[in-house]
């Protein structure tokens, strides 16, 4: 059975915040999920059992990464897209058809960087280790911990470090394209220009009660209407459904936890329940860049020196000669007082020094990379330790957290074997995972709550093989740490609704479109009358100025005819419909250009237009690469799943 994997997602943070900026964005979407799940090797060369849906050279591209993209990607869109995802649309050939492109874009870009002899150095690997907080203890990398992780996700050191190389390989193809783009200032001005523009509107509504008498439904057009969008009133294949759901959670509740568990753990891991040591400090700072010339160090080592001297025969002037002598800004004014710090928190040199110095002690000068400082210890706060009975719970939850994510592997494994085997019921699973059956209402593939708003999971459950079969479908991941498994119980035929259920709601909408269209036409005659001179006895609001912000007076709809309505004869009419159904024409009577352009706003349209460049230029450069490889699709790549 599949390995099931559950990556830490601080992991993929801390890679994201090592690799910065826009580009490193592209570069992780091009990457984004196969390598986690099968590895370099496996991707570069295919796994001829799954069966190969495409070649890219001498690479094939397997069914299961094909599905397994599919899904991840499905599964991104359902969390960022919330109740307004709809998993029918990753169930489209055009959506499976835009990933396997992506997959065969991304083998094309990592052959020609194999082809160029692109090598991750060791060095970058464990640049990018060292960064990832779950991998750290006390604030430093630990292999014993990085180790633990990757175990912990069913997930060898190899991997995870082969996904690194990838990563490197990949932006290292893409730098050379995205970096050489230069948007041009004059087109950013002009952008920046049109942008603060602003204009003197007036506007005068014409009520949809004008045309009110104009508007006639017949029941001949209601059953006309009926009889022509009779999709819009079938409602679809509906199903009830019972299900198991295995999860990380429930695992971890029913798990014993013993006095004598939590006593250890409490003591091994005493750090993370209070607080650490704690110093407070002072300084004077002599400025010194780190590249400056020697001359110059040596001049800022000599006053330190020099003050350093002073205070050994009179301490008690530390704070008076901070703020007269001291050039760190942030600090002076206190007489240099930085007050409490831990570890972590200070440059290494300052910070050894501090934390090696007894109270009241003055030492000096120590050098950093921003010159020389005279320290003063003013106190010291020991490390606190937080009573057991306030954290009982927070040791409880852990523990049942490790020993979960070591259980949970060989539990996922039997439940997803027992669900395959017992393909009738899913009781022999839900009992030897000690967990319940549910049941569903009657839903919809387009409408069906969680946990069937997962693209994988719906598209198993309403698939035409287990609507007729009523059998079990596989144990589906639709999230790190939770598996489900359900069955078809009922099934719902789709049907017409009848007209003389639907008539009323199909009036309303022939109402609103027969006035929509009269108000329409209604208006745009006055705005012709305008045009020629004429005033056709509008009501007319007082002048406003507006920028490109929409208000109450004008929505997105109105700004946007305001913005697009041409300005070289002035006054200028246009119009459009306020979502209360009125008809509003604008008047627009004076355009009014910025005195001077906002560096801010021409910078943030430099960097727009600098990402849709390079954008551009990415692209072109992946479709140049994917032309000098030899592409095989099958025929029934994109069928199915």
């Amino acid at each position: 059975m599949r390995a099931y994997v559950y990556l830490e997602w601080t992991v993929l943070e801390a890679i994201r915040k090592h690799a910065q900026g826009w580009l490193a964005k592209v570069i992780l979407a091009l990457i984004a999920i196969t390598f986690a799940l099968f590895g370099v090797d496996s991707y570069m060369k295919g796994d001829k059992r799954s069966g190969v849906v495409a070649e890219v050279g001498d690479v094939g591209i397997t069914r299961d990464a094909l599905t397994e993209e599919i899904r991840a990607q499905a599964e991104q869109r359902r969390q960022a897209m919330g109740p307004a995802f709809d998993p029918a649309v990753t169930e489209t050939k055009e959506f499976r058809k835009q990933v396997l492109d992506g997959l065969i874009e991304r083998s094309a870009l990592l052959q020609e960087a194999q082809k160029l002899k692109i090598l991750t150095p060791d060095a970058y690997v464990a640049a990018v280790l060292a960064q990832v907080p779950a991998f750290q203890q006390d604030g430093k990398f630990s292999r014993e911990r990085y180790e633990a992780v990757l175990r912990n996700n069913n997930r060898t050191p190899l991997q995870f470090e082969n996904e690194q190389r990838q990563r490197f390989m990949l932006e290292t193809m893409a730098s050379p394209v995205t970096l050489a783009s230069f948007p041009s200032r004059e087109s950013a001005a002009q952008l920046a220009r049109l942008v603060a523009q602003q204009r003197e509107v007036s506007w005068a509504d014409i009520p949809a009660s004008a045309v009110a008498a104009e508007v006639k439904v017949t029941p001949a057009d209601i059953e006309r209407y009926y009889k022509s969008h009779q999709a819009e009133y079938t409602e679809p294949e509906q199903v009830r459904a019972e299900y198991a759901v295995l999860d990380m959670a429930t695992v971890a509740a029913g798990i014993p936890v013993s006095d004598q568990d939590i006593a250890a753990y409490y003591t091994a891991h005493a750090a993370e329940f209070g607080q650490p040591e704690q110093r407070s400090a002072s300084h004077i700072l002599i400025a010194a860049d780190k590249n400056a010339d020697a001359a110059a160090r040596a001049k800022a080592k000599a006053k330190a020196v020099a003050l350093f001297q002073a205070l050994q025969k009179t301490p008690g002037r530390f704070a008076e000669l901070a703020k007269a002598e001291s050039q760190d800004p942030g600090s002076a004014a206190q007489g240099g007082s930085l007050g409490y710090f831990a570890r972590g928190q200070m440059v290494k040199p300052f910070e050894d020094a501090v934390f090696g110095m007894m109270p009241n002690e003055i030492r000096g000068p120590v050098e950093s990379d921003f010159g020389y400082h005279i320290i003063r210890l003013d106190g010291i706060q020991p490390a606190q330790l937080t009573p057991l009975t306030q954290v009982r719970a927070a040791v409880i939850d852990a523990l049942r957290k490790q020993q979960a994510q070591k259980q949970f592997a060989g539990l996922a494994e039997n439940f997803g074997n027992l669900v395959y085997e017992n393909a009738n019921s899913l009781q022999a699973a839900a009992a030897a995972a000690k967990v319940g059956i549910q049941q569903t209402g009657w839903m919809s593939a387009k409408s069906a709550p969680p946990p069937f708003d997962n693209a994988a999971l719906a598209g198993a459950l309403f698939s035409p093989e287990s609507i007729k079969s009523r059998q079990n479908t596989e144990a589906m991941e639709i999230k790190p740490g939770t598996l489900v498994a359900a069955r078809v119980i009922d099934v719902r035929p789709a049907r017409l609704k009848p007209l003389t259920e639907v008539s009323s709601a199909i009036d309303v909408r022939l109402r609103a479109e027969q006035t929509a269209r009269l108000l329409a036409q209604k208006g745009e005659a006055a705005i012709a009358a305008l045009a020629k001179g004429d005033e056709p006895g509008l009501a007319w609001s007082p002048f406003k100025v507006v920028n490109r912000q929409a208000s109450e007076e004008l929505d997105a709809a109105g700004i946007k005819a305001v913005f697009r309505a041409k300005v070289d004869k002035l006054p200028a009419y246009t119009g459009f419909v306020r979502a209360d159904g009125a008809y509003r024409i604008v008047r627009i009577t004076r355009v009014i250009d910025a005195p001077a352009l906002d560096p801010m706003l021409t910078a943030s349209i430099e960097s727009g237009l600098a990402q849709a460049q390079q954008r551009s230029d990415l692209k072109a450069m992946l479709e140049l690469v994917r032309a000098g490889q030899k592409v095989k699709i099958q025929p029934d790549a994109i069928e199915g799943r």
